[in-house]
């Protein structure tokens, strides 16, 4: 099971050690500023799950790349960009901060199965792309734009925060028999450390 490892402006997150990891994760600090952002990230309300009501399941759409995420209710709209596996194992991120990435060892969003995208909460310059996310709701839409078709409309339908050390990877990135959306980025920073202590996940359902 792949790690992502996540960072922004005031530091680098490895998220998640996987399943079988033993070792801890190496945080990556530069570049920090000497005074904390007033505009940081949503704050989660709770680490703990929030989840809607299950519901009927939607038909599967065709394979097509995603090229946009848009989260009206955040006022998220950010471009996706294919990433895939670092050398030491961790999800890649695109080069932009200001851009999504969709992992492309999982189904495109819409398809059948668990499509994974991830992001920068912020970065040396300001918000990053899943700035907005930790706002979300169960509920709350989010549309991927793809390559071709209609977007692909998916409901939220919970939202944790998981610690780095103790990471649920199968959860978060295992397979489903129906088409599902799982948003990752950081969470709960550390101003002593210098780092983010967790990550945010966002779990939606293809609506039907």
């Amino acid at each position: 099971m792949p790690r992502i490892r996540l960072g922004g402006r005031r530091g680098a997150c490895t998220a998640a050690a996987t399943a079988c990891a033993t070792i801890g994760c190496a945080l990556v600090v530069s570049g920090l500023p000497t005074a904390a952002s007033s505009r940081l990230p949503p704050t989660p309300a709770a680490t703990a799950p929030r989840a809607a009501p299950p519901a009927s399941p939607a038909r599967a759409l065709p394979q097509a790349q995603p090229q946009r995420v848009r989260v009206p209710a955040v006022g998220l709209d950010v471009e996706t960009r294919p990433v895939g596996l670092d050398d030491d194992g961790s999800i890649a991120l695109p080069d932009d901060p200001d851009h999504a990435g969709w992992f492309t060892h999982t189904p495109t969003p819409g398809q059948n199965g668990n499509a994974v995208v991830v992001g920068h909460v912020d970065s040396e310059s300001g918000p990053a792309a899943f700035h907005g996310l930790g706002a979300l709701r169960p509920g709350d839409r989010v549309l991927v734009d793809r390559e071709r078709g209609p977007a692909a409309e998916f409901t939220v339908t919970g939202t944790a925060v998981h610690g780095r050390d103790a990471f649920p990877s199968h959860a978060v990135y295992g397979p489903t028999t129906e088409p599902r959306l799982t948003l990752v980025t950081c969470a709960d920073w550390d101003p002593e450390r210098r780092t983010y202590r967790a990550n945010l996940v966002v779990r939606a359902r293809l609506t039907p």
